[in-house]
């Protein structure tokens, strides 16, 4: 699996692409990479799964995990593109409720400053 950083804001909101194979072997490095992308400040993180070319359930536990570790932080995980490997995981797991997919990625970017934590809805910039 390769992973691959697009920032969307300076700040606050990250994409994240991932390719490959999505299984047990993949967990560490997709562990490592989204601690090191909290660290540095995001907290919206988008995780783009249409190059997904293989998805095991141990994943989908990982995701479920990663999504309710960055919640409690405040922030948020939007898993985006779900390619037929995804869905066919999904669809054969009792997790299928609990990590909500979105089909595109542009129906999940947010307004950038009515997000951002510093943003006043009042103001004129």
């Amino acid at each position: 699996m390769t992973l691959k950083r697009t920032p969307i804001t300076p700040d606050y909101f990250m994409t994240l692409a991932l390719t490959g194979e999505l299984d047990s072997a993949s967990i560490p490095a997709l562990c490592e990479l989204t601690s090191h992308v909290l660290t540095e400040g995001s907290r919206h993180l988008i995780m783009d799964l249409s190059a997904v070319t293989r998805c095991d359930h141990a994943s989908l536990y990982v995701l479920l995990g990663i999504r309710q570790a960055i919640h409690h932080t405040g922030g948020s995980l939007t898993l985006a593109n779900p390619g037929p490997p995804v869905q066919d995981a999904l669809s054969q797991s009792p997790l299928r409720g609990l990590l909500p997919l979105h089909d595109t990625l542009a129906e999940q970017r947010p307004t950038h400053e009515s997000q951002r934590p510093d943003a006043h809805p009042d103001s004129s910039e």
